[in-house]
This record gives structure tokens, C-alpha cells and sequence, in this order.
């Protein structure tokens, strides 16, 4: 929720110091670091959720084992990444349209402070995971949100007094640097019993883990694709003009995600406590958030097509329109992604998501690379982004047919069950828990 709050804060406070060519390269520069950041909470995903199973048994040995593990295939992962990302960019920042406007000094100063913006991203979101292991997740929630908060003041205080983009990442780096060690020592107080003592057989872990770690991996690397991807073959092909009207009508749309992540948060980090053979409890659930995903997908969008034309330009500063048909391109996206995060959730807090997952990763890839030809071909921007639908597509459809098979109900049933009279009692119940959850 707070990464689609900052994206909306951080934009107008770019527009207003910077203008577009300029807000268009940072985007562009910053999208990989984005991405990766979504990548390194794929790690502490599954092996928070064997930490907490662990530790409830009693077997702390084993929950140390799980985050060393988690730590481990985090790190290297990152630095490999790390590495490699400003190697790339440097090599051909020169052949991207949003880029060509950049010094190469510049340039090359930039991609190191954002290199170091990865790796210190990856420690934070490891450090999730001896939260999770005491019970106290949202305190791990609240630390980065204030983090990335703090970072939007940052960038405001920069761009107001600078319009050089390297000063920008370094700033932040060392800002997330700084937040790294913070949250570490919070942890620590936190779950001491998660640092010290004995560890268990880490090896063994890290192989358990490896599989759904990389299938957890992917969903934030399908995010990039979906994000950061489209982004990048916009800003590639259309320059960093277009491409800054582009992000601005995606971030008012994203606006709705708020309410995809508080559903997903909410019902992966309750689901890892939940007993499996509680089938009516999961069911409820499932039919109430699937409710509660199309009323606000619906109500959402009939606002912003009313209003996005208005919210745009003020968004902007006047810099960039609002395009209706990009916008319910976008929408239809986003109702998708919403509506699935019910059944992804009560799958992936299983550790059942590898298949849903790499559909979903196939259906992206695919679809980016679909884009990318429409793209060089000159097609309008709606058509480029059609794609984007497919992939949501492919999340939908694989979790919800798992979800239902792990809730013991036919396709027949859980429809009736979304008609039920109960229903209503149990919507008002979920909107109190989004409410405290938020």
C-alpha cells in the first residue's frame, strides 16, 4: 500500500520542481531498483512463512534456519543483481530515447548510488521475516512504510534544491542504507531468540526454501514486468515526455491497488495461522473478499473516468492529459489483479503458489514482449498496454481454481455462496478488519 502511495506522492513533487524529459528519465532510471525492491520481499516470503510455522511448534532452531536461509538466497541474489543492473544500463543508456538528455557522468554516478539502493532494499525486507517469527509483522509493515515516507521527503527536499539526478540516488541510498540498520536492530530487539543460539541445518533449509522462495521471486518479478517493463518499452520507444503522461495515468489508476494490497496483507499474514482443516472459515473469507474486490474495482473506476481528466492535471502540474481509454485499459487490469488477491493470498500463505505463479510469469513475459512489437510498429498506447490484461488473466484463473480446491468448493458452489445471505454480516466484518489492518 505504501509503495502505491509513495508513487502518488512522489510525482507531483517531481512535476513541480522538474520537468517532464527530467521526471521521465529518473523514472526510467529508478524503475529496475523499484522492481528489484518488489523482488527481495519474494524471499522473505517463504521463509517467513516456514519461520512462523516452525516457531509456533517450538522449534526455534529451525526458524533460525529458515531466516539464515532466506538471508542467504537473498543476498547473493541481490548482489548478482545488483551488479549487473548499472553494467547493462551503462552500456546502452545511450540508445533509450528518456536517457539520451542524461551526462554520462552523470549517468554512471547515478546507476552506482542505485546499486547500492538494491542491495540495502534486499536487507530490509529479509529483516521481515523474525517479525513475522514473533507474531509482530506490522511493526515490520509500519518501519518500512515510514522508511519509504521519509524517502518522500527526501525527494522533495532534493529536486526543490537540485535538478541533478545523481545527487537524488545517492541521497536515497544512503537513506535506505541507513533504514537497513535501523530496522536491523529493531529486529533483533524484537526476536532475539531468531539471532542467537544454535541454527538448525541451514543447508537443508535453504534447499526446502529455494523452490517457493523463487516462485515467490517471480510474482514480484511478474509486478516488474507488468510495471517497471512497460515503462521501460514506453520510455524505449516514445521517449520520456510521453512516457511521463504514461505513469501518471497508471499511478492514479494504481490508487486502487491500496485496496489489493490491504486484502492481500490482511489475508496472507492471518491465512499462515489459520488450521487447515478450517474449511468454512476459508471459504467465507474467499467469497467475502471477492465481493468486496468488485465493489470497490466498480466504484472506483466509474469515479476516475469521471474525474481522472481533473485529477490528472492537477497531479501534474498541467503537464500531462488524461486519456480514458489508457485509463480503462489500465482499470480492467488492475479489477483483475484485485480480484485475485483473495485466492492468491490463502494459496501462496500454503506455500501452494508455484504453479499460479509461473503462469502468471509466462502470461507477462509474453505480453511484454507483445507490447514491445506494438510498440516499435507505431501502435496507439491502449493497444500497446492490452496485453497487460491477458497476464491478470493468468493470475486469476490459476489461483482461484487452487483456492477453490484447497476450500473444498466446486466453481457452482462458491457463485451461490457469494449470493448468500450471510454475506452481508461477513462484508461489514471484513471492512472493520481492512480498517484496523490499514
Amino acid at each position: 500500500m505504501t509503495r502505491v502511495a509513495a508513487q502518488f506522492l512522489t510525482l507531483p513533487i517531481l512535476f513541480s520542481s522538474w520537468d517532464a524529459e527530467r521526471v521521465g528519465a529518473w523514472l526510467l532510471l529508478f524503475a529496475v531498483p523499484a522492481y528489484l525492491g518488489f523482488v527481495s520481499s519474494g524471499f522473505s516470503g517463504a521463509g517467513g512463512s516456514a519461520a512462523v510455522a516452525a516457531h509456533e511448534k517450538g522449534e526455534m532452531e529451525q526458524a533460525r534456519a529458515h531466516f539464515t536461509s532466506s538471508w542467504i538466497i537473498a543476498s547473493a541474489s541481490t548482489l548478482v543483481l545488483a551488479a549487473a543492473f548499472p553494467l547493462a544500463l551503462a552500456e546502452t543508456g545511450g540508445a533509450i530515447a528518456a536517457l539520451r538528455s542524461v551526462p554520462q557522468d552523470v549517468l554512471d554516478q547515478t546507476l552506482f548510488a542505485l546499486a547500492i539502493y538494491i542491495i540495502a532494499s534486499s536487507q530490509v525486507a529479509t529483516l521481515e521475516i523474525p517479525f513475522r517469527a514473533a507474531g509482530r509483522y506490522a511493526d515490520h509493515i509500519a518501519l518500512n512504510s515510514a522508511c519509504i515516507l521519509a524517502e518522500i521527503a527526501i525527494i522533495a527536499l532534493c529536486v526543490i534544491s537540485s535538478d541533478d539526478i545523481a545527487t537524488l540516488a545517492m541521497v536515497l541510498a544512503a537513506t535506505r542504507c541507513a533504514a537497513a540498520i535501523w530496522i536491523a536492530v529493531l529486529a533483533r530487539r524484537a526476536a532475539p531468540g531468531m539471532f542467537q543460539g544454535p541454527t538448525g541445518a541451514w543447508r537443508d533449509s535453504t534447499r526446502t526454501l529455494l523452490m517457493p522462495s523463487l516462485a515467490l521471486m517471480l510474482l514480484p518479478l511478474v509486478h516488474g514486468l507488468n510495471l517497471q517493463g512497460y515503462t521501460m518499452v514506453i520510455g524505449i520507444s516514445s521517449g520520456a515526455v510521453i512516457l511521463a503522461g504514461f505513469v501518471a495515468t497508471r499511478t492514479l489508476t494504481r490508487l486502487l491497488d491500496l485496496f489489493t494490497s490491504f486484502s492481500f496483507s490482511m489475508q496472507f499474514y492471518e491465512s499462515a495461522h489459520l488450521d487447515p482443516a478450517d474449511l468454512e472459515t476459508r471459504r467465507r473469507l474467499l467469497a467475502v473478499m471477492t465481493l468486496l474486490a468488485a465493489f470497490f474495482t466498480l466504484g472506483f473506476s466509474v469515479a476516475l473516468l469521471i474525474f481522472g481528466d481533473f485529477a490528472q492535471r492537477l497531479f501534474t502540474n498541467a503537464q500531462t492529459p488524461f486519456d480514458p481509454v489508457l485509463a480503462s485499459v489500465l482499470l480492467l487490469a488492475a479489477g483483475l489483479r484485485a480480484l485475485s488477491a483473495a485466492p492468491f493470498a490463502m494459496v501462496a500463505a500454503a506455500n501452494r503458489h508455484g504453479t499460479t505463479v509461473m503462469w502468471y510469469f509466462l502470461a507477462s513475459l509474453a505480453g511484454l514482449v507483445l507490447a514491445a512489437i506494438l510498440a516499435d510498429r507505431a501502435f496507439a498506447l491502449p493497444l500497446v498496454l492490452a496485453p497487460i490484461v491477458m497476464a491478470e488473466l493468468f493470475q486469476l484463473v490459476p489461483a482461484f481454481r487452487e483456492a477453490l480446491r484447497m476450500s473444498g468448493l466446486s466453481l457452482g458452489g462458491f457463485v451461490a455462496s457469494l449470493l448468500s445471505r450471510e454475506r452481508i454480516g461477513d462484508v461489514a466484518w471484513a471492512l472493520r478488519e481492512l480498517r484496523r489492518k490499514r
